[in-house]
């Protein structure tokens, strides 16, 4: 899959979804690696005394780091997902084809999430269509340090581990990780309008395949639409319906990031009764 590193971009941090995502890799799929967890590598950090017999003053770096593309439109794919973040609290839809397996060939995967991500952080969501659970179907809550699984309907089960020992485990079903799939795109982006989305004011942007830029980030055919929050600066929107350079493969994707319920008063997640 396509993807790049970018010393510029900000270290996604860790927020519920990634530690009840990563609970369902060990109690759900052992030996399968569509949820391997993920780290974002770190530049190291200059440190103002160095240890005994480190030279004050290294030889420069022959090569400067590559910085990602300013998007034309001022809007970046990326940073709009990172921002999920920085929310106390949503609910995410995810639909998404040739980019995860699924039960079926060419099926589609979905997934229905709700986030609170205050000092008492929970999540819960349900995934169907996803290739490797029994049925395709998985139901998770996880709340502090406890986390619950049902499988295809089935009763629920507490996980033994529990939340703990999760760092930044992003998955191939994160909406950031998802998002940053395609973060090559944000160069091409365009604003075409200022519009309300999910109950958002948000800027819409746009990218096609006829952009020289998204050919070159892997969108050979199909378009991209990015809807971002006017005032937060988050991701409410993600849709690309094309055909993706996947691993030097063209490859039909359909992805769908919708956002909503920001903040809402409304967002809970309780243990199962």
């Amino acid at each position: 899959m396509r993807r790049s590193l970018h010393p510029s971009a900000r270290h996604r941090p860790t927020f519920p979804f990634a530690a009840a995502l990563a609970i369902i890799a060990a109690a759900s799929l052992a030996g399968c690696d569509l949820m391997t967890a993920q780290t974002t590598p770190r530049p190291s950090r200059l440190v103002a005394t160095p240890e005994p017999g480190v030279s004050l003053d290294p030889e420069p770096p022959d090569e400067a780091p590559t910085l990602r593309p300013e998007p034309t439109g001022g809007t970046d794919i990326l940073d709009a997902a990172n921002a999920l973040a920085d929310l106390d609290s949503y609910r995410v839809t995810v639909r998404a084809r040739g980019l995860v397996p699924a039960t079926t060939v060419g099926g589609t995967v979905a997934m229905t999430s709700t986030l609170i991500q205050t000092e008492h952080p929970a999540a819960k969501f349900t995934m169907t269509g996803v290739a490797g659970f029994d049925g395709g179907r998985l139901d998770a809550i996880v709340i502090g340090a406890n986390a619950w699984l049902r499988s295809n309907g089935g009763p629920w089960k507490k996980s033994p581990g529990g939340a703990a020992d999760f760092d930044a485990a992003f998955t191939t079903l994160s909406p950031i990780e998802l998002a940053g799939t395609f973060e090559g795109l944000s160069a091409g982006l365009v604003e075409v309008a200022i519009e309300r989305r999910n109950g958002n004011r948000t800027v819409h942007s746009r990218v096609d395949a006829a952009d020289p830029s998204a050919v070159a980030a892997g969108l050979t055919t199909g378009t991209a639409d990015l809807w971002v929050s006017a005032s937060k600066g988050n991701l409410v929107g993600l849709i690309v319906d094309g055909t993706w350079d996947l691993d030097g493969a063209p490859t039909p994707v359909y992805l769908r990031i919708e956002v909503s319920r920001v903040n809402a008063s409304t967002n809970e997640v309780s243990r199962p009764g």
